[in-house]
C-alpha cells in the first residue's frame, strides 16, 4: 500500500518519520513477526507524533484492510465485541505504520488457545536510583534458574527491563499468575530493602516493583523489537544476559541502531 504523508515526523527529536517507521517494520519483519504471530494486538497510535495525543486501539477500525485478520472477543466491561488485529505479514506491518502505530502490544497467548499462555512476563520499572533494573533482573533470574526456568531479557524501550519465560501451554492464566507472584515474592524476601511485590505505589516506598501482574487474559507488554513512543525513538530490544549491567542505556537502541544488532533471542529457548 502507498503511505499517506510519508514525511510526517513522528519522533521530532531524532527526526524519524512515518516513512522511517514503515522502513523499520519492513526491515525487521523477520524478527518482529514471529513475536506477533497469532497474538491479538493492541496498537498505540500517535497521529500527531509521540509528543502529541496518543491512544491505545484494541478494536481494529472498519476502514482497515480486510486482508488483516481479526480476532473477535466479547468484553463484559464495554458490552461489545472487540476485533483485535492479527499481524500475518509485511503488508499488515505497513498498514500499522500508515496508521501511525508506534507501538505493538501482543497478548501472551495465541488465538488457537487464548486461555493457555505460552509466555510468563515480568516487568521491572525502576522509580528510584537503586536498585537498578539490571540488578533486579539478575536477582530475579537467580530465582528462576533455581526452579529450572530459563529466562530471556529485553529493554522496555524506556527505563526498565522485561523478563520472559517461555512456558508450555498446559497452564491457565490463574496458575501462571500464582507462579509469578510466588517467584517475585521469594526474590523480594531475599532483598526486602530493595524490592517489593506491592502493586500500590503508596506501599512500595523506595523499592523497585517486581511486576508479576502481567499473567492475565488480554494483558500485554510491548513486543520485542517494537518501537516505543519515547522521544529518542527507542526500540524494545532483546539483550544477551552479558549485556545486562548498570551501564546499559536503553536510548542507545533506536529505529536507526537496533536493526544493526544481532538477535540474541534467535532461537528462543524451548
Amino acid at each position: 500500500m502507498r503511505l499517506s504523508h510519508p514525511d510526517k515526523v513522528l519522533w521530532p527529536q531524532p527526526g524519524f518519520t512515518k516513512a522511517d517507521l514503515a522502513a523499520y517494520y519492513e526491515g525487521l519483519a523477520g524478527r518482529l513477526l514471529p513475536h506477533l504471530a497469532g497474538r491479538p494486538l493492541t496498537l498505540l497510535r500517535a497521529n500527531d507524533g509521540v509528543g502529541g495525543q496518543r491512544f491505545l486501539q484494541k478494536n481494529l477500525p472498519d476502514s482497515a484492510p480486510a486482508s488483516i485478520a481479526r480476532h473477535a472477543v466479547w468484553t463484559e466491561t464495554s458490552q461489545r465485541t472487540v476485533h483485535y488485529a492479527l499481524a500475518g505479514g509485511r503488508g499488515d506491518l505497513r498498514w500499522f505504520a500508515n496508521a501511525n502505530a508506534v507501538e505493538l502490544h501482543p497478548w501472551f497467548s495465541r488465538v488457537d488457545r487464548p486461555d493457555r499462555p505460552d509466555l510468563l512476563a515480568f516487568d521491572l520499572d525502576p522509580s528510584v536510583p537503586s536498585p537498578t533494573a539490571a540488578q533486579a533482573a539478575w536477582w530475579l533470574r537467580e530465582v528462576l534458574d533455581e526452579i529450572g526456568l530459563v529466562s530471556v531479557v529485553k529493554t522496555s524501550g524506556k527505563r526498565g527491563l522485561h523478563l520472559y519465560v517461555p512456558v508450555q501451554r498446559r497452564y491457565d492464566f490463574g496458575e501462571l499468575r500464582g507462579l509469578a507472584l510466588a517467584v517475585c515474592s521469594l526474590c523480594a524476601d531475599r532483598h526486602p530493602g530493595e524490592l517489593t511485590v506491592q502493586m500500590r505505589k503508596a506501599d512500595r516506598g523506595d523499592r523497585l516493583l517486581l511486576d508479576w501482574s502481567r499473567a492475565g487474559p488480554a494483558q500485554t507488554l510491548v513486543a520485542p523489537w517494537s518501537p516505543r513512543a519515547h522521544p529518542a525513538g527507542t526500540v524494545s530490544t532483546p539483550l544477551a544476559w552479558d549485556e545486562v549491567d548498570d551501564t546499559i542505556d536503553p536510548t542507545r537502541f533506536t529505529l536507526a541502531t537496533a536493526p544493526r544488532r544481532p538477535d540474541p533471542w534467535d532461537p528462543m529457548p524451548p
